[in-house]
Formats: C-alpha cells, structure tokens, sequence
C-alpha cells in the first residue's frame, strides 16, 4: 500500500496565524511613489496592480473551494491513480478530511484524515494540517502521525466539479455535496468535529491513536445517529475500519461522546 499523506510538501512549521485573504502591505510603497521619477513610479503602480489582482486570485480561489465535497479520484504526481472514497469540508476557516482507499479486502484498506487552518495564498489556497493522520494495517507502523504540515495547492472549479493540484504534482479530484452554510465546527485538543449540509466529520488523533469517519447523520437534542460512510481509527497497533454501519453518540457543551463510551473534549 502506497502511503500517501494529503498534506506532501516538505517543511514542518509551527501553526502561524493567518488572515483567509491576507493581501501584501502596499501602504510604504504607495506613499513613496510620489517621491520617485515616472519610470519608477510607473513600474510600482504596475507592481500594486499585480498585487491587487494577485490577492483577488487567491481570494476567488478560496471562495471557489468553500464548500462540502466528496472524492471523485485521486492520481498521483507519477500518474498512479488511487480510487478512493472520502469527504473534504473547507468552511469558515478551517478543513477536514477523511478518506478510506477503495482497496479489498476492506479490512487491509489504508486511510488518512486530516484537519486546521486554511487561508488564500499566492498559489491559490494554503493549509495546515495540524492532525496529518495516516492509517495502513498491512504497514509497519499501521499508525503515522506527520505533526503539523503546510501545503499551499492550486485550485480550479467548474460547476459543482473541484480540482485540487498539490506541489508534488498529486491531483485530487472531487464533487461538490453543498455549500456548507450551515457549518458547525468543535475543536478537539488532537482534532476538530464538523456538521455541514447533513453530513459529520470527525477527525481526531496524535502518534499514537486515531478515530476518524463521516457520513449522514440525524440529531434529537443532544443524541446523534450516525450511518458511517466511511470510519477508520487505531490504537497504534491494529487498525479497524468500518463502512456503511449505524452508531451513536452524545454531543454536548463540553464534549462528544460515542455510544461506546469513548470521549473528546470541546476546548472551542
């Protein structure tokens, strides 16, 4: 099993934080114009224009990947074509992903599932996976935990269909499930949990334990039901994953809890 991580391009940072659409500082350089003879002057106001148009870019690129959406392929840099099956939420700031590949038998499947920050960058989107999560029961270790990762990826839309171009070369492609404007985001210490457009995401772990699914759900006051599409977790020696199965859980002020007994504290 090839192990691949959303998040590829090398280089670990800290989680610095970021405006969505933080444009370059041109106050300095449009005061000093005045100052400068017309070549100068003329080749900054060229060089405020880029600016501008480069910030708008990147600003329509995110409004473009905002939004709810589910795997339609996945290729990587070296042609190779990885079908697999897996949601992308990109709303109000932040990402989750999880995904499971379409490999048989189920029970050896490798997964990934990944969470933070995103904002509009030079290229299009930037992002940083603050849970980088990769699970492969045939692998040793089955668990990989990459620590917090920046990617900076191209975006293009057409309609309702998504292509994502990572630095590597690795294209991922997906269908648009809604526009997630009805967003609920709770963070974990080690992830975060999302509703949007009738959908949950749970994406939690560290080095040396992982929970991570999604798919439909319904909600009585504080009791849910989910009907998992997709859900993979480990304890860093097995990996269990499971599809198309019914569970439950809790979900209150201070946390979610699944129906067996398992919980993760709200910090916000």
């Amino acid at each position: 099993m090839l192990k691949l991580s959303l998040v590829e391009l090398p280089g670990r940072l800290g989680a610095q934080r970021r405006s969505r659409f933080a444009p370059p500082t041109m106050r300095p350089l449009a005061e000093s114009a005045g100052r400068l003879p017309f070549v100068h002057r003329l080749a900054i106001g060229v060089l405020l224009t880029l600016s501008i148009a480069l910030s708008t870019l990147a600003a329509d690129a995110v409004s473009d990947s905002e939004g709810l959406w589910e795997y339609t392929g996945l290729v990587t840099g070296d042609g190779t074509s990885l079908p697999l099956t897996g949601i992308f939420l990109i709303k109000d700031g932040m990402f989750l992903q999880q995904s499971i590949f379409n490999e048989e038998p189920f029970a050896e499947a490798g997964s990934m599932a990944h969470t933070g920050p995103f904002w509009a960058d030079d290229a299009g989107v930037g992002l940083i996976s603050q849970q980088t999560l990769s699970l492969d029961p045939k692998g040793e270790p089955v668990l990989r935990s990459a620590g917090v990762m920046q990617h900076s990826l191209k975006v293009a839309r057409e309609g309702d269909a998504l292509t994502i171009v990572f630095g590597s070369g690795t294209t991922q492609t997906l269908n648009r499930l809604g526009d997630a404007a009805d967003t609920r985001l709770f963070k974990f210490e080690d992830g975060a949990l999302a509703f949007a457009n009738g959908y949950f995401i749970l994406v939690a772990g560290d080095e040396e334990r992982v929970v991570s699914g999604y798919g439909r759900y319904d909600e009585n006051g504080s009791e849910l039901s989910f009907e998992v599409i997709r859900w993979a977790e480990s304890d860093g020696a097995t990996v269990i994953n499971k599809r198309d199965v019914a569970m439950t859980a809790e979900l209150s002020a201070e946390a979610l809890r699944l129906g067996d007994g398992r919980e993760f504290p709200i910090i916000d």
